[in-house]
């Protein structure tokens, strides 16, 4: 369950931010998490939830935006897939480079005075 630390570094990370603006409360934390690092939303929202109860975090409503796996084809260009393939999913063609979907990023973070 690598969703632990995932959610133990963006608290982390929160909370520093929080800090370093003088910020009493993180009200809410948008992030791009890639499906090949195999994160369940489900669960990091869960784990985040609960590492964050007692802190300025504590209710922070978490957006987790999944980024779809990029490919590139040398016939038809880029294009997304719902997960790592080895052929391109529009033509099916073999060769491919996967160029995309990896991301693990927090996008914003709203706190509040």
């Amino acid at each position: 369950m690598h969703e632990l630390g995932v959610a133990s570094e963006i608290l982390e990370v929160a909370l520093s931010e929080a800090d370093r603006n003088a910020a009493k409360k993180v009200t809410s934390i948008r992030l791009r998490v890639g499906v090949l690092r195999a994160i369940e939303p489900e669960n990091l929202s869960f784990l985040f939830e609960h590492l964050a109860r007692g802190t300025a975090a504590e209710g922070a409503f978490l957006e987790i935006v999944e980024e779809p796996v990029r490919v590139e084809c040398g016939a038809c260009g880029v294009s997304e897939a719902p997960s790592f393939t080895w052929e391109c999913p529009r033509c099916k063609g073999s060769g491919v480079s996967v160029t995309g979907g990896d991301s693990l990023r927090i996008l914003s973070l709203d706190i509040e005075d």
